[in-house]
């Protein structure tokens, strides 16, 4: 027997002759009673795992012809910290792929019914549905950036209501091209603790798969209702239902029973259920369809006016006359984002010279009033380029654009102003560069 140089120092220097005397001397006091029987099924070619106590997990695994390898692993290990990590790091990028995926899928029928069927989907009602699929992959990549972070924001109240109407509607395109009904019935308001995302990724998740395990013909139907200080959510299909075993596993990560699911849906669902201090109950059976139950604490609400955010139009967030004045410096190499900025400046009547490059950046004819610098650029590092900006008296006042928090060797010189979190509402947008640009103008009338 051999063992890896932590357990070798364990064992006094020596590997026993045999893996049992070695796993019990490695254990302590414990003496598993399957270890016999996990090695056995090891060394015929079939991996087994113990639990001996809490905290502790032993691992069987093949290790060839008759041969067994142990894994001893303690949660409190630095190995086990590791795989942990990593472990919750990828289910955490894989949740967010799959709830920026869903809102692209949802984003990308709709652009399609827009531009073959205007009839049956008007402009103002495609961009606003567009608008919303983009915001709910937004908030997922927020939410994220937030994670990694380990920074904690308020919770919010929404309306359960206006998600299930909006997913209702989300979904139809697709449910259309399946010839399934999807049905919302739904008394208003029903106020709920948490975020509008963390709803939509709810009803979304829930709603969606029933479209997609139900046959042709079928129909899936969303129920909400107040009980009590509880509000109600049910979503129900009349697909092949589960049977017991699979609903047993239904909410595990990865488990899925339809060849291009991800698994991922349920578990998020039930993830999100329970941080919002919820339950989660699921019936079905085979050929009976499934119902999902969800109950949700009831926010107190006093007033809608006080949790309804009062959006901001781009155009009255800077002056007339103080847009006239503005000449904004706009460095990024994303043509998309760049476009996005050099629209919503021209709408507001602010001029701007837009570049791709630090090095445009360097030979444009200034001053600036204000420059929106992007951190990562293909030539060189947004706070680095500010530096030499400033040094050539091009531009003053900046905010760095990033979805990353600012880095520790971050340029003395090019410290900008403000932090532009990517991604963000072109008002979010606009309430920065009045900021640049009125600091610019007060320091312009003090010299």
């Amino acid at each position: 027997m051999s063992g890896n140089v932590e357990a070798l120092d364990r064992l006094g220097g020596h590997a026993p002759d045999d893996v049992f005397t070695g796993a019990r001397a490695l254990l302590g006091d414990d003496d598993p009673a399957g270890l016999i029987g996990i090695v056995e099924e090891a060394r015929a070619g079939k991996e087994g795992a113990i639990t001996p106590r809490a905290g502790v997990r032993v691992l069987a695994v093949p290790a060839g012809p008759g041969c067994a390898a142990l894994l001893i692993a303690s949660h409190d290990s630095a190995l086990a910290e590791s795989v942990q990590a990593k472990a919750a790091a990828a289910d955490l990028a894989a949740g967010v792929s799959h709830e920026v995926a869903n809102a692209l899928s949802a984003i990308a029928g709709w652009a399609q019914v827009a531009r073959e069927r205007p009839d049956k989907a008007p402009p103002e009602e495609a961009l606003s549905l567009i608008e919303k699929s983009a915001q709910v992959a937004r908030d997922a990549t927020q939410d994220l950036l937030r994670m990694v972070r380990h920074t904690n924001h308020e919770r919010t109240r929404t309306d359960l209501s206006v998600v299930i109407r909006d997913v209702v509607r989300l979904l139809r395109p697709e449910a259309q091209s399946k010839r399934v009904q999807v049905r919302a019935e739904v008394d208003e308001p029903n106020w709920v603790e948490g975020k509008r995302s963390q709803l939509f990724s709810i009803v979304w998740n829930l709603a969606h798969n029933a479209v997609q395990m139900v046959p042709a013909g079928g129909e899936v139907s969303i129920h909400v209702r107040p009980r009590g200080t509880l509000v109600e959510l049910e979503v129900r299909d009349d697909g092949p239902g589960m049977s017991e075993s699979q609903k047993k596993r239904a909410f595990e990560p990865y488990f899925t029973t339809r060849n291009e699911g991800t698994g991922l849906g349920l578990a998020i669902v039930r993830g999100t259920v329970e941080s919002l201090g919820g339950k989660i109950r699921l019936d079905t059976s085979p050929g009976e369809g499934a119902k999902f139950r969800i109950q949700l604490p009831e926010a107190g609400v006093k007033r809608e006016s006080e949790l309804v955010p009062r959006r901001v139009r781009i155009s009255r967030v800077i002056e007339p006359e103080q847009a006239k004045r503005a000449n904004v410096l706009v460095v990024e190499d994303d043509e998309g984002v760049r476009g996005l900025i050099a629209t919503t400046l021209a709408l507001s009547g602010v001029s701007s010279t837009c570049v791709a490059t630090a090095s445009e950046a360097m030979t444009a004819k200034g001053p600036f009033s204000a420059a929106l610098i992007d951190l990562t650029l293909p030539d060189e590092r947004g706070d680095i380029l500010l530096g030499k900006l400033r040094k050539a008296g091009t531009v003053t006042r900046a905010a760095i654009m990033s979805g990353a928090p600012p880095p520790e060797d971050a340029d003395a010189d090019g410290r900008p102003e403000r932090w532009l979190r990517k991604p963000f509402d072109p008002s979010d947008l606009m309430l920065i560069i009045r900021e640049l640009v009125e600091s610019d103008e007060t320091a312009l009338s003090a010299s």
